[in-house]
């Protein structure tokens, strides 16, 4: 089968333009989007925020500061406890660091208003996680989450070395599954961005991120003869081509938001 591009077109035309038709920004929303959508939702002073898997609160901290919330923020690594309660204490604010994780979270049951949720879902069993947060919200609160979503574009063994090297439940990043375990669970969706790789092409303009750094990494990692099998060596090698992935469209950020239908 003859190529749809012949040779001429190619070195004749098409590369010899002078400049790309995408040497141009496209203006791409960065990670401060996250906070001006959940702004957007119309938090009031005094609600309760519950951040699943909070790491080291900075997000909690933030929120909390910007809508004057009252906070409990959730992990279930103990390093990241440790690092919550410290940069709380730090910063002065009313947030119950717990350490937990999302399928049984010490919280009573309708108790919270709002839910953030960043990073977490693709580490986790979806049908629990989602009951749990069904059963936290009161009626009509929102949760808001972050989750990365594989595209038909991420080969199979591409994914099985990713997600085995970075904890990551494969049906957790399938958006049709997140939306069925959702919707089973009593959450209504209200929104759906996908981000693609926008969030990597702002870190790339605003040099917050360097896309050539991680592919230095991953070109010294192969050719040292590393051992991917070792979960360290696997670990890293696949957090330097997670960025890589959202950019070549492998994978799809992509921000839900849902009401608690009960």
């Amino acid at each position: 089968m003859a190529p749809k591009t012949s040779v001429g077109q190619l070195y004749g035309e098409i590369w010899a333009e002078e400049r790309s038709p995408f040497d141009e920004s496209l203006n791409p929303r960065g990670t401060e989007w996250l906070f001006e959508a959940f702004a957007g939702l119309g938090p009031e002073p005094g609600q309760l925020v519950v951040d699943i898997g909070a790491r080291d609160a900075k997000h909690a901290i933030q929120l909390v500061q910007e809508h004057a919330l009252r906070a409990i923020a959730i992990d279930p690594v103990e390093h990241h406890v440790d690092l919550a309660r410290r940069a709380v204490a730090e910063a002065g604010v009313d947030i119950e660091v717990l350490q937990a994780g999302i399928e049984a979270m010490p919280i009573g049951d309708d108790a919270a208003d709002w839910i953030w949720c960043r990073d977490v879902l693709v580490h986790v069993d979806l049908a629990p996680g989602f009951a749990e947060c069904a059963r936290i919200l009161r009626p009509d609160g929102h949760m808001l989450a972050y989750v990365t979503c594989s595209t038909d574009r991420l080969e199979p063994h591409e994914q099985a070395w990713l997600f085995e090297g970075l904890a990551i439940v494969p049906e957790s990043t399938d958006a049709q599954i997140i939306e069925a375990r959702a919707e089973a669970a009593g959450l209504s969706l209200v929104s759906k961005t996908e981000l693609g790789g926008e969030w990597r092409e702002r870190m790339l303009e605003d040099g917050t991120w360097s896309a050539n750094d991680d592919l230095l990494r991953l070109s010294r990692l192969q050719r040292s003869g590393a051992n991917l099998d070792d979960p360290r060596v696997a670990a890293h090698a696949a957090g330097c081509t997670w960025g890589i992935y959202q950019l070549l469209g492998k994978t799809n950020p992509t921000v839900y938001v849902w009401a608690s239908s009960t």
